[in-house]
């Protein structure tokens, strides 16, 4: 789900605003939050307006409540004394970049509102001259403290999408080392979204190495960015997946296409309904809970940075020779009385090799040099050796810190559990009733790997699954023969595991028509979402619940049948043996068998009924009409 406004977003906000805002006058401030100011403006065309600010998240004109007039902070006292009153002459972007820039002239002096829209993005009052006045919140950039007094410093800007030539973009592709999505997203300046676009619109796999592409495939993807990011069309509305909003945009995008979309008539009002409805949405995650997740992100950043310390230290020794060579330029230079800082003005302009490495060297001796695609920090005092094991040294600190990290995860989440205490159903009361999720409509379950798979329970919930909830990014499995569900694993743009598509495979065999003709396996197929189609071939025609499928398939043969039910969580599941049973209990497993499905669902709730004793509670959770639910088609019985 969006977090935050996009380049494209900016873009679009900012001729938004000249239309409705530029000529202006500003009024008061108000601050809401730590990283939210509410601007009063007196627009030429449309009267009084409120320019809602948030810093890192959006902008954009908002009929929302005001907060209550009181003594403001310092930022919102900073922009009234220098803005109120003052005319806004210029909304612009910076170089395409999620920076947002307000200038207002009073007083014969031009001030600018810098709004940074990118994550831990703040706000920036500027003089005259660019100087920062004053700041929402401190920020440190290129290792430096951003301070009143000090340049205003733009981050640093990537290739531009709009004008980067065919060569410039294959030469950054072919030195990217990445997958051309990936590719994009990382150096020109655009979002996960907006590459996916590029790479649907170019008509090029967005999982193909970058370096790999052929040269029509450059100018497609060239072409591509051209009609993505030069595309002036607005439309701004909210995206909607099953209901809930996903995204909100100034404009259509062809990923999107089929899904349901809430159209409005400004920028402002989507983006004003958009964060509105999400915040609302958004569930107050328990306190423990936020702090399992801080640790456990914290041992693994701590694993990760002690990883690359030893990969750097071994990288020294497998350099030694070269670095060696860098080292005694250094130390020949030393040994004749040149200082540190005088060696490195003459590096920085010397056409020596080993120079060329050299990043910087400070008057410490402290060096960093470029090797194999890798920074590395030496000591040009010290040892090839000694400079090895300086990194091995900080990777044991970095081992301790993670064991620090462990063992508090461990304290929190035995904490967690002393807390969690179960829900008890007086005997004789049945719970509250339960509203069912979306997918229980389908034959379902989830993997032993946490992935949602559904499957169709006829022809009309094969077509459904088909039209409403197959995602490209999905994958499908079917038996050869007819009369089997459309099976869908919800990859949520995960990488599946083999377990999952194992136990996707056996719940499509034990449903098919192979179980009811008496069978022990299926032959069944594997293949992406988007290989499913309903267009038939010319002169061909496919009746309710067939599908077409077109390219490669991965087959599973003699897939053996694999199904078993239980109670887990207050609800009943079904599914593969190994998906099911590790999670609920009681549980039973099927086989095909001489028993039809209401008399076997009534077998398997006696047995139930033996080991649950509230029977106001197993009636309400896996009643004999539930279970017949998760019964295959056909004559079955219980494993003893």
């Amino acid at each position: 789900m969006k977090k935050a406004m996009s380049n494209v977003d900016v873009a679009a906000m900012a001729r938004e605003l000249q239309d409705r805002i530029s000529g202006g006058f500003v009024g008061k401030a108000y601050q809401q939050s730590s990283d939210k100011i509410w601007l009063a403006v007196q627009s030429p065309a449309e009267g009084r307006l409120d320019l809602l600010l948030e810093a890192g998240k959006r902008v954009n004109i908002t009929r929302k409540e005001r907060p209550a007039s009181k003594t403001p902070p310092q930022f919102p006292t900073m922009l009234r004394h220098r803005l109120s009153g003052g005319k806004i002459v210029d909304i612009r972007q910076h170089d395409f970049d999620r920076v947002l820039e307000i200038s207002v002239e009073r007083s014969g002096l031009c001030h600018y509102l810098i709004v940074e829209l990118f994550p831990k993005g703040s706000m920036v009052l500027l003089d005259e001259s660019r100087q920062i006045l004053t700041m929402l919140r401190k920020m440190v950039f290129r290792g430096s403290k951003m301070a009143a007094g000090e340049k205003y410093l733009y981050h640093p800007g990537q290739l531009d999408p709009r004008t980067i030539s065919r060569e410039e973009l294959s030469s950054w592709l072919a030195s990217a080392g990445q997958d051309l999505v990936r590719s994009l997203v990382r150096g020109l300046n655009m979002g996960g979204t907006y590459g996916e676009e590029v790479c649907l619109v170019a008509g090029v796999d967005k999982n193909k190495p970058a370096a790999e592409l052929n040269a029509e495939e450059i100018r497609r993807v060239h072409q591509a960015l051209r009609e993505v990011f030069l595309d002036e069309t607005f439309d701004p509305h909210i995206v909607l997946k099953e209901g809930e909003p996903i995204d909100v945009l100034s404009r259509p995008l062809r990923i999107y296409e089929g899904l349901e979309q809430k159209s409005f008539a400004t920028f402002s009002e989507a983006l004003d309904a958009f964060f509105v409805e999400t915040a609302a949405q958004a569930p107050r995650q328990d306190p423990l809970d936020r702090r399992i997740q801080l640790q456990r992100k914290a041992v693994e950043e701590f694993e990760a940075q002690e990883k690359a310390l030893i990969q750097k230290g071994e990288l020294v020794y497998q350099k030694y020779g070269e670095i060696e060579q860098i080292l005694k330029v250094v130390a020949d230079a030393r040994a004749r009385g040149f200082s540190y800082a005088q060696i490195w003005n003459r590096i920085s302009g010397s056409d020596l090799p080993q120079a060329k490495t050299i990043l910087s060297l400070d008057g410490r001796g402290e060096m960093k040099i470029f090797l194999d695609s890798t920074e590395l920090e030496l000591n040009a005092g010290l040892s090839v050796p000694q400079n090895a094991q300086r990194y091995y040294e900080r990777a044991k600190e970095m081992s301790k810190k993670a064991a620090g990290a462990k063992i508090a995860l461990a304290i929190t989440e035995e904490l967690k559990a002393s807390k969690a205490e179960p829900k008890k159903t007086r005997l004789g009361q049945a719970p509250r009733k339960r509203k069912p999720k979306w997918y229980e409509r389908f034959r379902w379950f989830y993997s032993s790997d946490g992935f949602l798979v559904i499957g169709g329970r006829d022809a009309d919930g094969n077509e459904e699954i088909y039209a409403k909830y197959l995602e490209k990014r999905d994958l499908a499995l079917h038996t050869d023969a007819p009369g089997a569900p459309l099976t869908a694993i919800k990859t949520e743009g995960e990488e599946v595991p083999e377990s999952t598509i194992l136990e996707a495979a056996q719940f499509a065999a034990s449903y098919s028509s192979a179980w009811k003709a008496g069978l022990a396996a299926a032959d069944c197929y594997l293949i992406k979402g988007d290989q499913v189609t309903k267009t038939p071939e010319h002169g061909e025609f496919l009746k309710k619940g067939a599908f077409v499928i077109r390219g490669e398939r991965r087959y599973f043969r003699d897939m053996p049948f694999s199904i078993a039910l239980g109670i887990a969580d207050g609800i009943l599941i079904g599914g593969p043996v190994l998906a099911v049973k590790p999670k609920a209990d009681p549980v039973v497993e099927i086989e095909p068998g001489e028993f039809n499905a209401d008399d076997l669902a009534k077998r398997i709730y006696r047995l139930f009924s033996e080991k649950v004793e509230d029977r106001a509670y197993l009636k309400s959770v896996a009643s004999v009409n539930q279970i017949v639910q998760f019964l295959p088609p056909g004559g079955s019985g219980m494993k003893e």
